[in-house]
C-alpha cells in the first residue's frame, strides 16, 4: 500500500534544467536511471528466481503464466529478460502489448502475421504453432500490459493455450497490473468433463512480484551508478532511506526517487556557493532610502518653518553666563557675540542668515558682526572704546584657531586615504595555477569533489571561507561551451581513503555531499 501511495509523488519526477547539467555535475557517462541504459545488466536478486520459475513452468507446465505487480514493479524489464534468455533454437517469441492491440481482431491479426500464418484467424495461428512444434520449436506468445485487453480479446487468447492442454504447441505469458483480476473472473472455461472441470480452476499460474528491501534498493542503485561510471558513494545513507521510503522498493519508482534525491543535493551545493540572490539591487535600495529621507526632511522643515527664528533666539542666551545677562538690547547682543567668539564649536558652525543686513564698518578700530536676532530692525552692535571692549578681544583668536582645529581632521583624512590606497585584498588560498597540479598528479590518485559553479568568483569565495581545510583547490573545465569551475579537497592514494576522509570534514562541508573523484577523470575533463 505504501508503494502505491508514494507512486503518485515520485513517478513523474524529472530533472529541472535538463539532464546535461546533472551528468556534468556528477561526471556520469549517461543517465543512470533511464529505462534502458548502455551496458545495462538485469538486476538478479528476487527477479532471478522469478525468471527461472517462468522458464521451468513454460517447459514442463500446461497453464498460462501471469505475472502481476503495480506500476514500476519491473514487469516490462522481466519480460525483456525472459525473451533475451530463451533458447532461440527451440523457442520463437512473439511479443506485443495491449496498448497497441487491445481488441481481438487486431491482436489476432498481428500474432498471425508475426509467425507467417496462412490466415488472420485463430485456426491459422494454431496450424502454424503446430507446424513449429513438429520441427522442435515451441511458440511463446508474450503480452505486456495485459490488463488493457478487451474482454473478448482476453477470452480468445486464453482459448488458444487451452486447446491441447498439456501438449499445447504454444505457451501464453501475460504481464499485467493487479486490475486484470476483474477480467479474469469473467473468463469462461468449457468444463464438459471432470478433467476440464479441474482445468477451469487451475488454467493460469500467477506470480506476484515483490518490492526490494532497503539493502536490495542500495544494491540496485549501486549497479545503476557503476554502469554510468561512478559508484554508490554519490548517495549517502539518508538519501538512500528517503529513496526507499518514497519508492516503496519498486524498481521503476526507485529510478525516479534516486534521480530527484541527487538533483536536490546538486541544487543545495549550487545555492551554498552562490548564496541567496537579493530581491533588489543595492543601488536601487540606496536610492529609495535617500528619496524617503528627503521627503521626510522636507515635511519636517515645512512643519517647523514658523518656529525656527524663535528657537534660534532662545538658544543663544542659554549659552551665555548669568553674570553678563542684561535687559539692554546692546548688552544682549554683546553677550550673544561673546558666546560665539569663545565657543570653538560655534565658531566652526556656519550660521544661515535669512533676513539680516550686511555689517557696516565704522572708523573705530574694532567692528563686531552680530548674528541675526528676531527684530530685523535692530542694527549691528558696534563697540568703540567702551569698557566692554576687552571682552570681545578673543574674537581674532577664535578665527585663528579654526585652521588649527581642522589640522587633526586633515591629518586623519590623509592617513585614511593612505591606508585605503595601500590596502590589498586577501589572497584566495590556492595551491595551483589554473589547475597545474591536477595535470602533474598521478591519474590513479583521488580527490573529494565538493561543488561546481559557473562563477570563478564563487569558487574562490568558497575556498576563502573554508581556508581552514587543507588542500582546497579548483580547476576549470567547460560545459555547454561555458566555463565550469569545480572545487576539490585533499589528495588521496585510493578511492577508499578519499571516502573515509569525508567523515572528518566540517559539518557544513559534509552537507554538500562530497564524493571521491579520480585525478585521471579530472585530467580528461580539463583537456
Amino acid at each position: 500500500m505504501r508503494g502505491a501511495n508514494n507512486s503518485c509523488r515520485v513517478k513523474d519526477m524529472t530533472v529541472p534544467g535538463g539532464i546535461e547539467a546533472f551528468l556534468d555535475h556528477y561526471q556520469l557517462t549517461h543517465d543512470p536511471f533511464a529505462a534502458r541504459t548502455p551496458g545495462f545488466k538485469f538486476f538478479t536478486p528476487q527477479r532471478k528466481n522469478v525468471l527461472a520459475e517462468l522458464h521451468h513452468l513454460a517447459r514442463f507446465g500446461n497453464r498460462a503464466l501471469l505475472v502481476t505487480g503495480p506500476h514500476g514493479s519491473g514487469k516490462t524489464l522481466l519480460r525483456q529478460a525472459l525473451v533475451a534468455s530463451t533458447n532461440k533454437d527451440t523457442t520463437q517469441c512473439v511479443v506485443t502489448t495491449a496498448k497497441e492491440f487491445p481488441e481481438s481482431g487486431g491482436l489476432m491479426g498481428y500474432l498471425c502475421q508475426a509467425v507467417n500464418a496462412s490466415g488472420r484467424n485463430v485456426e491459422a495461428l494454431l496450424d502454424r504453432a503446430e507446424q513449429l512444434h513438429e520441427t522442435g520449436v515451441q511458440l511463446y506468445l508474450i503480452i505486456d500490459d495485459a490488463e488493457l485487453l478487451e474482454q473478448q480479446a482476453l477470452q480468445d487468447i486464453v482459448d488458444l493455450c487451452l486447446v491441447d492442454g498439456e501438449d499445447s504447441a504454444l505457451r501464453l505469458f501475460l504481464f499485467a497490473d493487479p486490475h486484470i483480476d476483474q477480467a479474469l473472473d469473467k473468463i469462461e472455461i468449457d468444463a464438459s468433463d471432470d478433467e476440464d472441470s479441474d482445468l477451469a480452476d487451475t488454467w493460469v499460474h500467477r506470480i506476484v512480484l515483490q518490492p526490494y528491501s532497503l539493502e536490495e534498493t542500495r544494491d540496485y542503485i549501486a549497479q545503476r551508478l557503476d554502469a554510468a561510471g561512478q559508484g554508490i558513494e554519490l548517495v549517502d545513507d539518508a538519501q538512500l532511506e528517503w529513496v526507499h521510503d518514497h519508492s516503496g522498493g519498486w524498481p521503476g519508482l526507485i529510478n525516479s526517487a534516486a534521480m530527484k534525491a541527487m538533483q536536490d543535493a546538486m541544487d543545495e551545493q549550487e545555492r551554498a556557493v552562490e548564496g541567496p540572490k537579493p530581491g533588489l539591487p543595492l543601488k536601487t535600495i540606496a536610492a529609495l532610502v535617500l528619496v524617503g529621507a528627503g521627503v521626510a526632511f522636507a515635511w519636517w522643515m515645512g512643519d517647523q518653518e514658523q518656529q525656527a527664528p524663535v528657537e534660534t533666539v532662545l538658544q543663544l542666551p542659554e549659552a551665555t553666563t548669568p553674570a553678563v545677562v542684561n535687559a539692554d538690547p546692546e548688552l544682549a547682543g554683546l553677550t550673544e557675540m561673546d558666546s560665539l567668539a569663545i565657543s570653538p564649536a560655534a565658531s566652526e558652525t556656519p550660521v544661515t542668515q535669512t533676513d539680516s543686513q550686511e555689517p557696516q564698518p565704522l572708523q573705530d578700530p574694532v567692528v563686531i558682526d552680530t548674528p541675526p536676532v528676531p527684530d530685523a530692525g535692530t542694527p549691528p552692535v558696534v563697540v568703540a572704546g567702551s569698557p566692554a571692549a576687552p571682552s570681545i578681544t578673543p574674537s581674532p583668536v577664535a578665527e585663528a584657531q579654526a585652521p588649527v582645529a581642522a589640522t587633526p581632521a586633515a591629518s586623519r583624512a590623509t592617513e585614511s586615504s593612505t591606508t585605503a590606497s595601500t590596502a590589498v585584498p586577501a589572497p584566495v588560498p590556492s595551491q595551483s595555477d589554473n589547475g597545474a597540479w591536477y595535470r602533474e598528479a598521478a591519474a590513479s590518485e583521488y580527490v573529494l569533489q565538493l561543488l561546481g559553479s559557473r562563477s570563478q568568483d564563487a569558487a574562490k569565495s568558497f575556498i576563502s571561507r573554508n581556508s581552514a581545510l587543507a588542500d582546497l583547490d579548483f580547476f576549470e573545465t567547460r560545459h555547454e561551451g561555458q566555463p565550469w569551475f569545480v572545487v576539490t579537497q585533499g589528495r588521496y592514494a585510493t578511492r577508499q581513503q578519499a571516502q573515509a576522509a569525508i567523515a572528518a570534514l566540517p559539518e557544513p562541508v559534509k552537507q554538500l555531499k562530497p564524493w571521491p573523484r579520480s585525478v585521471g577523470n579530472i585530467q580528461s575533463a580539463m583537456q
